[in-house]
């Protein structure tokens, strides 16, 4: 008889990180000791992401301790034999992806949020930016510069999920010019040549006045419809 074949590291990986099951947590020490053989095990885990596997870590789920993650859903089940992806991307390297966050001015250019900031609706939650695909592997796109973006990582698992195609030039095309007022086109217009969303005034009220405890929001609101009243008379 041959000698068993030995599986490849991230299949090991795969294999442990799928027996703890979905919706459950598991701890960086926990993976080195069921594959203390691979000597990057974090790394080959990373790699999953890249195959439909969803793996939280502290920094995009605050329920977590810095040395804990939760397995949100499995990917493509190399540990079963399903054959990886041609179109799994490569992971980004260093100075590739420092040129594109100083590029992008450490924004996201989804949302507009930059790194470290708290999200308006999450203040509890700071945004960690990624190098995120604008057309994704998946769908013919390169990893080359024009092609990636920065994107917080609530965007990019957004961007994930999302299988619809890229829109054509002509569909955007068609939605810019179908803005019905000026002001939003401007609006529009300034948001493109900073290649990025921007918050106006409006939306920075907003934030800063969501981060105001119950009782301080309800007596700024108030205010504020008082003021509405008064000017409508």
């Amino acid at each position: 008889m041959g000698a068993p074949v030995r599986q490849s590291s991230i299949v090991r990986v795969a294999a442990y990180i799928a027996s703890v099951g979905e919706g459950e947590k598991f701890t960086k020490l926990e993976l080195f000791a069921n594959v203390p053989d691979v000597a990057q095990a974090d790394r080959r885990m990373r790699d999953l992401r890249t195959m439909g596997w969803k793996i939280d870590n502290y920094k995009v789920n605050a329920d977590l301790m810095p040395d804990e993650y939760l397995l949100v859903r499995i990917g493509i089940r190399i540990d079963l034999g399903e054959p990886i992806p041609k179109t799994a991307r490569k992971n980004i390297t260093g100075p590739k992806r420092r040129r594109i966050m100083e590029r992008d001015g450490n924004t996201c250019q989804v949302c507009g949020i930059r790194a470290g900031a708290d999200y308006w609706d999450t203040p509890d939650r700071n945004a960690v930016l990624s190098i995120g695909h604008i057309i994704p592997i998946s769908a013919g796109g390169s990893d080359d510069d024009d092609n990636l973006r920065a994107e917080c990582q609530r965007c990019n698992d957004e961007s994930r999920n999302n299988t619809k195609n890229p829109p054509s030039r002509d569909q955007v095309a068609i939605t810019v010019s179908s803005l019905r007022t000026r002001k939003d086109k401007q609006r529009l217009y300034s948001w493109m040549l900073a290649g990025r969303r921007t918050a106006d005034d409006v939306d920075s009220a907003f934030i800063e006045w969501s981060r105001l405890s119950r009782i301080d929001r309800l007596e700024v609101m108030n205010e504020l419809g008082g003021q509405i009243i008064k000017g409508s008379k």
